[in-house]
């Protein structure tokens, strides 16, 4: 499988990334034997690091785990371990599907795209360039630094939640079954599931 270890701000050393690597990988084909893709970010977090896993499926699936410690290694293990949970949660949920006799929903490929951030929180200010720029409608178009295609499946609310339990994502998107819209459903602050469907919106007007 494909798998890529990236640092921001910090060096990561040889040994690191071989141990991220070869625990990725084990901990993916010890569920699914198919190829995925996973990216793995380091960054310093206060006094000690943080470690991003973000693992796509052949399914359409993306789960994402994080891991927090004062050392690297201990960080990288942690949010190993979360991903290696979260696949064996999928992984029990399409047998429990398959088990049902349930046929799968239909999918549609889609583009999935990755725009270069401006590196600032929302909080913080722009500069005078990109101010004026906004102001007057002419901001740059945003750089796409990554694309690839992936999956736009049909599921029902309930299912879409389950989805986004099972991957740890912030949000997931997916077509309504109900009625064939797109909708979303996203955590919230305060725990949370909020769900975007324009298709009722729509209808009760």
């Amino acid at each position: 499988m494909q798998i890529q270890v990236v640092s921001k701000g910090i060096d990561v050393s040889e040994a690191l990334r071989e141990e991220i690597i070869g625990r990725v990988e084990e901990g993916v084909t010890k569920y699914f034997s198919r190829e995925g893709e996973a990216h793995v970010a380091i960054s310093r977090e206060g006094g000690g690091f943080r470690v991003d896993c973000s693992l796509h499926l052949p399914s359409g699936i993306l789960l994402n785990a994080q891991g927090e410690a004062d050392d690297a290694y201990k960080a990288a293990e942690m949010a190993i371990q979360r991903l290696e949970k979260r696949l064996r949660r999928y992984k029990r949920k399409l047998k429990n599907h398959h088990n049902d006799n349930k046929s799968p929903l239909p999918a549609e490929t889609t583009p999935i795209m990755v725009l270069q951030g401006s590196g600032t929180g929302w909080d913080d200010d722009f500069d005078e360039e990109e101010d004026e720029a906004a102001a007057s409608g002419e901001a740059a178009e945003p750089v796409v630094v990554a694309e690839r295609l992936g999956e736009l499946r049909t599921l029902s609310a309930g299912m879409a939640v389950r989805e986004l339990e099972a991957a740890g994502a912030p949000f997931f998107i997916f077509r309504n079954a109900a009625h064939d819209g797109i909708n979303v459903v996203y955590r919230r602050p305060d725990g949370h599931i909020g769900w975007i469907d324009p298709g009722r919106a729509t209808k009760t007007s």
